[in-house]
């Protein structure tokens, strides 16, 4: 993984076009569904301010270099999809947010920490959930080497305050997952998880989960009930249209309102 890191980060690197989030599909029956664009404005970015609670155990974070050089390159973009999401959080009381993808290695998980990064420059309280239940990368990507994870709140009622790792420094919080899941769909119906997600509701302004892929034969028969809205990315070399008219057949199976496309690596 840490090879497909440095791949993307020089893919970002060749390529300075400003199209890291761009389409939507032209298929008539996704008319609806929004493209996530970012513009081209530079902009200044406003120092983070800091939250910190009592109790919680704190941590700092190695970034990436890939979300490192899509700051540099595309920052302006990126704080303009963080102020989209502030927005379709007032507007549509979104308050959990799914980002999922059809497949593997179209970007998701690096996508999510870059646009967490930008949201955590807003005053409100910001949680990243690693919910990919067969292949977590977020605790091995961020520096992390969590003794407790989601997976201990839900299976074995270890309290969140356990779980959760406190980033004042980048004025968000991550609460990991330790490995993968052993009995996924079975995990997703366990009290354990929709307690656990209303209690981080009642703690959280904005939550941001980076989700198992659709088509990874976990998320086509049980999603994440608790979420508000999600947002696919896509990565046009492995998602075609037929691909994502089937993920928004998943996605409405589910009762998960589309928030919009992400389309990485164009």
């Amino acid at each position: 993984m840490r090879d497909l890191d440095q791949a993307l980060a020089d893919a970002y690197d060749r390529d300075t076009s400003g199209r890291a989030l761009s389409r939507a599909p032209s298929d008539s029956r996704l008319g609806e569904t929004r493209a996530l664009e970012l513009p081209n404005e530079p902009g200044a970015v406003p120092p983070p301010p800091h939250f910190h609670v009592p109790g919680r155990r704190t941590q700092p974070l190695t970034w990436p270099a890939t979300v490192r050089a899509l700051e540099r390159q595309h920052g302006a973009r990126f704080e303009h999809l963080a102020d989209h999401l502030i927005t379709a959080r007032d507007r549509d009381q979104i308050r959990v947010l799914l980002v999922t993808s059809c497949h593997r290695a179209e970007g998701r998980t690096t996508l999510v920490l870059t646009v967490a990064r930008a949201l955590a420059r807003r005053p409100h309280r910001l949680l990243v959930v690693d919910g990919d239940l067969g292949g977590p990368m977020l605790a091995r990507l961020l520096g992390l080497k969590p003794r407790v994870g989601l997976e201990d709140v839900v299976l074995d009622n270890v309290p969140l305050e356990e779980a959760i790792v406190e980033v004042p420094d980048d004025n968000l919080s991550i609460l990991p997952l330790r490995g993968p899941v052993a009995r996924p769909r079975e995990f997703l119906h366990e009290p354990g998880w929709s307690c656990m997600m209303a209690r981080l509701r009642r703690s959280y302004d904005l939550i941001l989960i980076d989700g198992s892929p659709l088509f990874t034969g976990l998320s086509a028969a049980v999603l994440h009930r608790p979420v508000d809205a999600a947002v696919l990315v896509t990565h046009r070399a492995l998602t075609g249209e037929r691909a994502l008219l089937r993920a928004l057949e998943v996605l409405d199976a589910g009762n998960i309102p589309l928030l919009g496309l992400a389309e990485t690596f164009v």
